[in-house]
């Protein structure tokens, strides 16, 4: 053999359409692309602050991390003494940067604490009013624009700074809050071409309150106002925290104008898809976006009856939701420190200053975008419309150029052969037949178009020996005849993709019913266990298994992939499926953007179109299509694993077995333009190379960009009651999308059996770790626990939901204590908490021991937190007068406060004597219609609630001082109004908000003339509340609760009123603050993979029944 065929046998073998090249760069392109995903998908280092100060206009990443360190020093919820030394240090923040820029006019500060408002808010079928009393603080530095008329509009940028009860608020949303500090200090020594207007909102935790109170301020709402702010058609961007750290993701954005300002951006994080999740309630979480959406959100500054929601984006840390509104959303436990708050700084500030900077005015129509980035540094961002326009066309112009170009290359092979004068024959009924041979004198050429050496003695022998050894499929699919043939050649696209997609849905009910919070603590394991179950059910498909003479089952041997169908041709045939399949896939894409406007989420299904389109034209220009015509051949020596044939290589060795190694000889060369398969055709070396490199890589791509943010974003979502075969599917579905490029090079040359046997491997060792009971010795097993991986640890701890009541009931003579229970109720996820959590409390076990009632279940669990259990147990039933300070009794305040003399005779009820609250109330009429008012007065409190068994119709609020007794009714129709866009005519709960502590609400409502048997009595999250005063009747009387809340607990006040504390106090004298020993008490005794975060507005809960 000459040097000239040894090269052409070596490049045959490595650039070849053959199994193992197609293997080798399959796989090396899957490594490559992830590798590449991961390692960029993370945080940028900080710049020096020479650079910070040249390139980014003296951003100062330090004196915003410092910041961060005093708004997270201890939790600062709305209702808390700390949430008010928290706003005294931001007021103070921002005047001395008002005072360093030194701007006066242009620098307007407003501490708004005079605005009031009243909403809706509703949860399923249950509707909540709200009284909120604002104390945002609201920053105006005015655009260099010249005036016009109308003005301008300005751009909003929001974020809030109290947190919940249970965490510190570093990422939610401390880094937020930081971060609009170092834009208020950019823009007083960079002024702006438009106003911008920064909302540092409070109270966002407890019901989105500080947007909504927004809303409602003069300079928003008065359009004669001083200090009027034009935001109708304005911009703004929220800034917020759903995680503990790492890259934010901008995840929402209402229309392209907003989105245009993200293409400057250094290191874009964003997909139109986290929208979409967000949508269709994947995500289970709201922010201030949702409220300044709204479409009565502002007026135009022309005609006040016209109103108009904000445009805008919303920017959040998503990933780590195990530790979000926990103990762990602190700075020591924030991922990546002082990069993560640079993350969120260098974006939004790119993005604030493109914002303010833009010249044109905000147009009325707006359009919608869809965007994704790449790498952390491509911004993709297209109209939603372009992207519509391109489905219709594709849809339309695709199979049109595809049926073209088949019949036009068909029709020129067999014009080529007639021409010539030779035979032809069609490459769809074509076999590559090898045949194994030993050194002989002979030579013949095959069916199948394979030159055979072999000697004239064994000729006949070899026939035999090939007939005995064919594989039963074969056999089986010749007894059907051609039908059979062209059925299953066009068939077995769709019988792979059914099959794929039924055991996808096998392995997440597996998951689901076996292991289902595997994925909490260990999403690598269904990841890995979702994609190789995937290539293996294609590879077994698309190659099947078959059965020797000696009723051995063959995995992925040496048989042909198809019967009589050669590998290029097999190619052709699947990529013409897998365009069908994307074709359907992008009508459904057009469909979902025209109906229900969810286009955005299937711009995967467009792009893999248009490769599958493109790879199609490819292969056509390159004679796919074409009819083989014969040719000159030439003979190479191939290696074993290459042969197509249908050897038997576990076949037993006898007396015929050949001692010397076998040769297997294969067509080098031919000269058709077709030809039978890559191996045998000079085009096709390069072609499947180029093809392969153009179809694969790029869905893979995207793909992997969607899981970097969609798994991070749901893997931990079903513990605050998201189902968990939602986060199944989307590994599912990402995996599936994944594997689908592989199909037609695993059809037509299947992936090589070593790399089949280490998916294999890879899929048997997760689904074990997850299926199978594991001792905890070595797979960080807790005791107790009988399923397989554990899935909680204290980097993806188990989050459980606290809260403790106190139900009042009055004595016997009305006058004296109250009497009452005390509970304390743990909601999570029931196994673990029942089984794991709650004996390791101590109260708990005490109150079994004493025969008090305590379990878990589902029935009265807050609808929005499906699959949970909650679990509550009795800590006391006695006179709460007598309990001791070593109680689990929750204190409101060492300090009593007065109340106004209340002569109970005046009043229809009257709450028992108690240590949290006072109350009474009277049945009334306001304007004809009848009605009941309410005095409430919280100890050392700002929440308070009203809970009605029956709805009432209107409510109207107000708060005097707690000492004053005499309120005259207001009959005034326009003060039992809400605000616009959040109505409703029936509430269930009214939810109460004073900015001042010491202040008494005074509620006003009116019953409502609907059924009342169509109203269920609601507890404080919105499912069905257990009466347990069975005592009172409900004939003809109104009844319900009054309720009041606290959130204030020992150890998170630590440094509270101390003059060693590095936060300021509020005043000189010490904070008198509520002291919750349950809440301390689960603190203390959870498991170290297990936190706790709170249930509902207040930690504790204290109320009492009326009846008016």
């Amino acid at each position: 053999m000459s040097l000239a065929d040894k090269i052409r046998i070596a490049s045959a073998r490595t650039t070849g359409f053959l199994t193992a090249p197609v293997t080798i760069l399959l796989a090396l392109v899957y490594i490559v692309v992830v590798l590449s995903t991961l390692i960029t998908d993370q945080l940028s280092t900080v710049p020096s602050p020479s650079i910070l100060k040249s390139i980014y206009g003296n951003l100062n990443v330090t004196e915003a991390f410092q910041d961060l360190h005093i708004l997270a020093a201890r939790p600062h919820p709305y209702h808390s003494h700390a949430n008010d030394v928290v706003r005294d240090y931001l007021l103070q923040r921002i005047n001395d940067i008002r005072l360093q820029s030194g701007l006066r006019d242009e620098f307007i500060i407003d501490d708004d604490i005079s605005t009031n408002g009243s909403w809706t808010s509703s949860f399923g079928s249950s509707n909540f009013g709200t009284y909120f009393e604002g104390n945002n603080i609201l920053v105006k530095i005015r655009g260099a624009a010249e005036p016009s008329n109308p003005p301008l509009p300005a751009v909003l940028f929001s974020a809030h700074f109290d947190c919940v009860s249970t965490a510190a608020g570093a990422t939610d949303d401390g880094i937020g809050i930081a971060t609009l500090l170092q834009l208020i200090q950019y823009f007083s020594t960079h002024p702006p071409h438009r106003t911008v207007l920064f909302n540092i909102n409070n109270g966002e935790e407890d019901g989105l309150n500080g947007a909504h109170i927004l809303l409602e301020h003069p300079w928003i709402q008065n359009t004669s106002h001083p200090e009027y702010t034009n935001l109708y058609g304005s911009s703004f961007l929220n800034l917020e925290g759903a995680g503990s750290g790492g890259r934010p993701l901008m995840f929402r954005a209402t229309d392209l104008g907003p989105v245009k300002s993200w293409r400057n951006v250094d290191t874009p994080h964003a997909n139109i898809i986290s929208a979409e999740a967000f949508n269709l309630g994947l995500i289970r979480s709201s922010t201030d976006y949702s409220v300044y959406t709204n479409q009565f959100a502002v007026p135009s500054p022309l005609d006040s009856t016209k109103f108009a929601p904000l445009r805008g984006l919303d920017f959040a840390f998503y990933r780590g939701r195990s530790k979000y509104h926990t103990k762990y959303d602190a700075i020591p436990y924030t991922d990546g420190g002082d990069k993560a708050l640079w993350a969120m700084l260098n974006p939004a500030s790119t993005a604030a200053i493109a914002l303010a900077n833009d010249p044109d005015a905000s147009p009325d129509v707006t359009e919608k975008a869809v965007f994704f980035e790449l790498f952390n540094s491509v911004f993709i961002l297209f109209r939603l419309t372009d992207f519509l326009t391109f489905n219709i066309t594709a849809l339309i112009v695709g199979p049109i150029v595809l049926i073209l170009l088949a019949v036009s290359e068909t029709a020129l092979a067999r014009s080529r052969a007639v021409k010539r004068q030779r035979a032809t024959f069609s490459p769809s009924v074509v076999r590559p037949t090898e045949l194994e041979t030993e050194s002989s004198a002979s030579q013949m050429l095959s069916p199948g178009g394979t030159i055979v050496e072999e000697s004239p003695s064994e000729h006949e022998e070899a026939h035999t020996q090939q007939n005995e050894n064919e594989s039963t499929w074969i056999k089986v699919k010749r007894r059907f005849g051609a039908s059979s043939r062209v059925l299953w050649k066009h068939g077995r696209f769709w019988i792979a993709l059914s099959t794929t997609i039924g055991a996808q849905i096998a392995l997440v009910a597996g998951f689901i019913n076996l292991n289902p919070f595997v994925v909490y603590g260990f999403p690598s394991i269904p990841i890995l266990s979702s994609f190789t179950l995937s290539i293996l059910v294609l590879a077994l498909v698309l190659s099947p298994p078959f059965i020797n003479k000696n009723a051995q089952i063959l995995i992925l041997s040496r048989a042909p992939t198809t019967t009589n169908v050669p590998a290029w041709a097999s190619f052709r045939t699947l990529l013409i499926h897998a365009y069908i399949f994307s074709w359907l896939l992008v009508l459904l894409s057009t469909v979902s953007i025209t109906q229900f406007g969810l286009g955005g989420i299937l711009y995967m299904a467009s792009a893999y179109k248009g490769l599958t389109w493109f790879a199609a034209v490819i292969c056509g220009v390159a004679g796919c299509f074409g009819v083989a015509e014969t040719a000159e051949l030439k003979v190479a020596e191939v290696s074993r694993d290459d042969v197509t044939g249908q050897e038997d290589e576990t076949a037993e060795v006898n007396e015929r077995t050949p001692l010397v190694g076998r040769k297997y000889l294969r067509i080098v060369k031919n000269q058709s333009k077709a030809g039978t398969d890559s191996f045998e055709n000079p085009h096709p070396y390069v072609l499947w190379i180029l093809v392969l490199l153009i179809y694969v890589p790029i869905p893979l791509i995207l793909v992997s960009h969607m899981a970097i943010f969609l798994i991070p974003s749901v893997n931990q979502t079903m513990i605050d009651g998201s189902p968990a075969v939602t986060v199944y599917a989307v590994i599912s579905l990402l995996s599936l999308i994944a594997s689908l490029p592989t199909i037609p090079f695993l059809g037509a040359r299947r992936v090589h059996r070593y790399l089949f046997w280490m998916l294999g491997i890879v899929w048997v060792a997760c689904t074990a770790l997850a299926w199978i009971p594991w001792s905890g010795t070595w797979s960080g097993g807790v005791e107790g626990f009988e399923g397989g991986l554990f899935p909680f640890s204290e980097d993806a701890p188990l989050k459980v939901f606290f809260q403790q009541k106190v139900e009042l009931t009055p004595s016997a003579n009305g006058i004296d204590s109250a009497t009452g229970r005390i509970v304390t109720t743990l909601t999570g996820a029931a196994p673990f908490v029942h089984d794991l959590i709650l004996p390791s409390i101590p109260s708990y076990r005490h109150s079994l021991a004493s025969g008090r009632p305590g379990g878990c279940s589902d029935n009265d669990v807050d609808e929005r937190k499906t699959g949970l259990a909650k679990c509550s147990w009795e800590t006391h039933n006695s006179s709460i007068a007598f309990f001791d300070g070593l109680s689990m009794v929750p204190v409101a305040s060492e300090v009593i406060v007065a109340h106004a003399n209340t002569n109970r005779t005046m009043w229809d009820w009257a709450s028992s004597t108690n240590q949290w609250f006072e109350a009474h109330a009277a049945s009334t009429t306001f304007s004809g219609n009848s009605g009941a008012r309410f005095f409430i007065t919280g100890n050392n409190n700002r929440a308070c609630r009203l809970y009605f068994d029956h709805a009432v119709e209107k409510f109207h609020v107000r708060t005097i001082n707690s000492t004053q007794s005499d309120v005259q009714v207001d009959d005034d129709e326009a003060s039992w109004g809400v605000q616009r866009g959040f109505e409703s005519n029936h509430y269930d709960m009214l939810r109460l908000w004073t900015r001042t502590w010491g202040m008494s609400f005074v509620v006003d409502v009116q019953w409502s003339n609907k059924s009342e048997s169509s109203f269920s009595e609601m507890d404080p999250t919105g499912a069905a509340h257990q009466n347990v005063f069975s005592a009172y009747t409900e004939t003809t009387a109104h009844t319900g609760r009054v309720a009041c809340e606290w959130a204030e607990y020992e150890s998170g006040m630590v440094g509270m009123g101390l003059s060693t504390s590095p936060v300021p106090s509020p005043s000189e004298e010490r904070i008198s603050g509520g002291k919750i020993p349950a809440f301390e008490e689960v603190l203390n005794y959870l498991p170290k993979w297990a936190t706790v975060s709170k249930l509902t507005d207040g930690l504790v809960e204290v109320e009492e029944k009326f009846v008016l």
